[in-house]
This record gives structure tokens, sequence and C-alpha cells, in this order.
């Protein structure tokens, strides 16, 4: 063996403990609270921190004049809904009674890019499989295809229905 070796090895390591945090995507619907309860079950289950992260979508795009595009159509951001929300997120948070080394956090931007940009320092990104269908998948997209799709650790993808929904064997 040369001297190298071990050194490589502890590196290896070190990047795992980096990595010792599960992201997962939380708002206020059904799915996305699902994810959050399995993914606080599973962080005690393997004592690694938890990391909740919502995003709020708004459109970033700027005219020709530098003015962004929904400030320039006159709609804006109201932030008695915006404080609303983001107690409304909190409340589902303190739900699962989280642990000291767990953080809530709020982000702008499009949910999928920014869960995959998170996901770089996961161990594990967890999200909610809600539905999209019709119109609404056309214009959104699905934020759950594109983590899958691009994500830089592991993805589990958790369905809203309870587990009385699926058969048993």
């Amino acid at each position: 063996m040369s001297d190298a070796e071990p050194e490589i090895l502890r590196d290896a390591e070190q990047a795992t403990d980096e990595r010792d945090e599960i992201v997962v995507g939380l708002d206020t619907s059904p799915a996305a609270n699902a994810a959050l309860r399995w993914a606080a079950e599973y962080a005690r289950a393997v004592g690694v921190a938890l990391r909740a992260v919502t995003i709020v979508d708004w459109p970033t795009g700027m005219t020709s004049e530098g003015t962004p595009l929904m400030e320039a159509i006159g709609y804006l951001p109201n932030a008695e809904l915006i404080a609303d929300y983001q107690q409304q997120v909190r409340d589902l948070f303190d739900a699962v009674q989280p642990e000291q080394d767990w953080t809530l956090q709020f982000e702008m931007g499009r949910p999928g890019r920014v869960l995959v940009r998170e996901s770089e320092s996961a161990r594990l990104l967890v999200i909610g499989t809600g539905e999209h269908v019709g119109l609404g998948r056309i214009l959104i997209g699905s934020t759950s295809h594109h983590c899958l799709s691009h994500a830089f650790c592991p993805v589990v993808g958790v369905p809203t229905r309870s587990s009385e929904d699926f058969p048993r064997g």
C-alpha cells in the first residue's frame, strides 16, 4: 500500500460526513406533507439532520426595460399572503416535532431547479409525488420528474396515499 491510499480513504469518508443531511421539498400540498413525515421518520431512524426546503416559484423573467415581467403587468406578490403561506409551512414543519439540528429554509425560484441545487450537499432528497395533469403539467412541469432526472444524490418519491390505500399481499 502506498502512503496516498489512506489519505484518499479519509477524503472519501469526509465527503460522506459532509452529506449527512436529508433534504425534503416542502409546500402545503398533501404530497409534500407525506414526504415530510416520511423524511422525518427516516432521519430519526438513521440519525441524520433534516432540512426542509420551501420554494416560492416567482417568475424572474425581465422585460426589455429591465423590469420583472410580473411586476410590469401589475402582478406583485402580496406580503400578507406570503407571510400566511410561510406560517402554514412552519406549522407543518413543527407538526413533525423537529430535532434541534433540523432546519426549515425558504427559497425563491423554480422548485425542481432549487431542489436539485440543494441535493448537491444532501445524502438523500425526498419529494412528494403530487399529481399535475392536463394544462398544469404542461405549464408547470413535474418537479418530481425533474428531481429524479437531475439530482446529485438518491431521490425518494413519497406518494400521497396512505398505507391503507395499498393492497396487502
